[in-house]
């Protein structure tokens, strides 16, 4: 079953790509734009944690932007959604913003890579020639994402020109394990199982992809001086709680069945309270 992991990984994440496009902010927005607006991906949607209250985004009451807004004591407008990349951040979720807008948090640019290729084509059922051209498509989307990111934040700032933006990065979906393999729950009824080269390459992935986030923050002050913008490094606050990992997961892993399917590889509640801890602690209340 090892040599299925990849590929599940990558069905996992392609089907939540297609289920969701990014919508656009709902009429009940305020006209000059929330106090806190969160704008992203499946991770600031809270993908898999039941029950949504947006199912064309998959968006939960428990994601990550309803813990900080608790721990904030305001209100949130939350337009993340499932499968969105920074170019469906600026086309349609930027319109919840506005002058009133004091505070953004943004989780966003896996989707712009296409990894579920990679991880489609590079499973051990995959093809060597599709593998190195998936490879090389997703590291030229790599290369692009610090603009891509540079690009979006230039956008959220001229719609929020008040605001503190907050940009945070992904936590590794698997923990330290350098030997044996990671048991990563079941699909119809089978063990899905990774290597410890796989972790660490699905690891090592997420690394560069957090450094292209980085980079575009910094590339987007270096440009604009802006220094109301800030990158938010959540991965040591992780340790211990990936997959795998020694202590309790904040990470879900395969789940079969519909919806409970959403959940896999995505941060369950835990994760998703510790997410806003992270970023709340770098929030000046």
């Amino acid at each position: 079953m090892q040599r299925r992991s990849l590929a599940i990984l990558a069905a996992l994440l392609m089907g939540v790509s297609v289920l969701a496009v990014a919508a656009p902010a709902s009429a009940s927005d305020p006209p000059d734009g929330a106090a806190y607006v969160a704008l992203g991906d499946s991770e600031a949607a809270g993908t898999g944690n039941l029950p949504y209250v947006d199912r064309e985004c998959l968006r939960s009451r428990k994601a990550y932007p309803a813990w900080l807004a608790k721990m904030l004591d305001t209100d949130v407008v939350s337009v993340a959604c499932a499968g969105a990349t920074t170019d469906d951040v600026i086309d349609t979720q930027v319109d919840a913003l506005g002058p009133d807008t004091r505070l953004v948090t943004i989780t966003v640019g896996v989707n712009n890579l296409d990894w579920q290729r990679v991880l489609r084509e590079c499973s051990a059922d995959g093809d060597r020639v599709l593998c190195a051209e998936a490879q090389a498509a997703a590291a030229a989307a790599m290369a692009a994402l610090p603009a891509d990111i540079a690009r979006m934040l230039g956008v959220v700032r001229a719609h929020a020109p008040g605001a503190e933006i907050f940009v945070a990065g992904y936590p590794l979906l698997f923990g330290d394990l350098t030997t044996g393999t990671c048991r990563a729950g079941t699909d119809r009824g089978e063990h899905v199982i990774f290597s410890a080269a796989e972790t660490q390459f699905i690891n090592g992935a997420i690394e560069t992809l957090n450094l292209a986030i980085s980079g575009g923050v910094t590339a987007h002050q270096a440009a604009t001086g802006d220094a109301r913008v800030a990158y938010v490094d959540v991965t040591g606050h992780f340790d211990g709680h990936g997959l795998c990992d020694t202590r309790g997961r904040w990470i879900s892993g395969v789940v079969s069945g519909t919806p409970v399917r959403d959940r896999g590889f995505h941060l369950n509640p835990p994760g998703m309270r510790e997410y806003a801890e992270v970023l709340a602690a770098r929030i000046d209340r």
